[in-house]
């Protein structure tokens, strides 16, 4: 064979090879679409989403707040601020000398029977408790039926505004009445409860209406959080508040009712269990004669205080004599306990609060089929 035959013939050899793998390749590239659509069309036939409105309605079982950091005032932070009040001169403000009351009046004889009425100090009242408040938000979820038949489900809650979640104040002092917090807001904070839920729907597929029930599973996230003014006041200083984040897991139960192909609305109602708990921290501290706190403390302190600060001029004895020492008594005595301590406050003070939540969650959405 001639050089010039075997070059041919490899060429037509090389020829038929090309031919040959370019037919299989395609036929390779036929098929790989249909296989991609065949299986992109599975996914799609048991996906859907859900656009809706949850709402969240919680029941609040709170511990009494405490103090972490112990009492703002002891016996002893008195006794000193008293010292120091009564031996200032006449000029000073802050001079047992200056009160506007019964003449004679000094730190050492208030102080005298509050010491032996507050115990260990005054820091946080007992009974100070809290609740939560309802919220709503628009949530988008994304579902996928884990069987061909359409009855077990598992959907996500993928996207969601955050809940504004509002607490307010709660709970008695020790005269029995509500506290000065009870019943307004102290906090206000955000929340992303991302939730995920396993069901199973009843009947056929094709039936109108479709009850199910359920499990799900919420992690809360706590963002943003800040205390009121109103708080502020009370306790006597700006606060910073925190809220741990939480994990959660109750039952829940829904009816799917489809409208048109392929759409659909859904009610869901669930309850899920959580625990958190909340710190506030007050900086600067200074509580002073109009701080509502003081009006939450032991009765015996309560009327100590109201009786050497009422300053009403029918408030006499029987010989015209006043019977209060100084308006402002707690304010400068507070302003004295600070100045003992060489601070121009009392510092900051850290409390903790336990709380139980269980939230009824409601859903009502429209939801298209894919």
């Amino acid at each position: 064979m001639t050089r010039n035959a075997r070059f041919a013939l490899s060429a037509s050899l090389m020829a038929v090879c090309a031919t040959v793998g370019g037919t299989a390749s395609a036929q390779n590239t036929v098929s790989d679409p249909y296989i991609a659509k065949q299986l992109s069309n599975s996914v799609r036939g048991n996906l859907f989403m859900r656009l809706g409105v949850t709402s969240i309605f919680p029941k609040t079982k709170a511990g009494d707040a405490y103090d972490v950091t112990g009492p703002v005032v002891t016996p002893a932070d008195l006794s000193a601020a008293a010292a120091i009040g009564d031996a200032l001169p006449e000029e000073d403000p802050l001079s047992s000398a200056n009160f506007d009351g019964r003449a004679g009046s000094t730190y050492s004889a208030l102080v005298a029977g509050l010491n032996s009425a507050i115990g260990s100090g005054l820091g946080t009242p007992a009974g100070i408790k809290s609740r939560v408040g309802k919220a709503s938000t628009v949530t988008l979820s994304v579902g996928y039926w884990l069987s061909d038949d359409h009855t077990w489900v598992a959907e996500a809650y993928i996207l969601a505004a955050p809940f504004k979640i509002k607490a307010y104040g709660a709970g008695v002092n020790a005269s029995g009445n509500p506290n000065g917090l009870s019943g307004k807001q102290i906090i206000e904070t955000k929340m992303l409860p991302p939730l995920a839920v396993l069901g199973r729907y009843f009947g056929d597929a094709n039936n109108r209406f479709r009850p199910y029930l359920g499990v799900g599973a919420t992690y809360v996230a706590f963002f943003d959080t800040k205390t009121t003014s109103l708080y502020d006041d009370y306790v006597g200083g700006k606060s910073k508040a925190s809220l741990t984040n939480a994990f959660g897991v109750g039952p829940f139960a829904g009816l799917k009712a489809e409208i048109a192909d392929d759409w659909h609305v859904s009610l869901a109602v669930g309850q899920v269990k959580i625990r958190t708990k909340a710190t506030l921290v007050t900086n600067n501290t200074l509580i002073t004669s109009e701080s509502g706190v003081i009006n939450d403390y032991d009765p015996v302190v309560v009327n100590l205080i109201n009786s050497a600060e009422n300053n009403d001029p029918s408030n006499v004895t029987g010989s015209g004599r006043p019977r209060w020492v100084d308006s402002q008594v707690t304010t400068k005595l507070m302003k004295l306990v600070a100045q003992s301590k060489g601070k121009s406050d009392l510092g900051s003070f850290e409390r903790k609060q336990d709380v139980a939540i269980r939230n009824t969650i409601v859903n009502l959405s429209v939801g298209r089929s894919f």
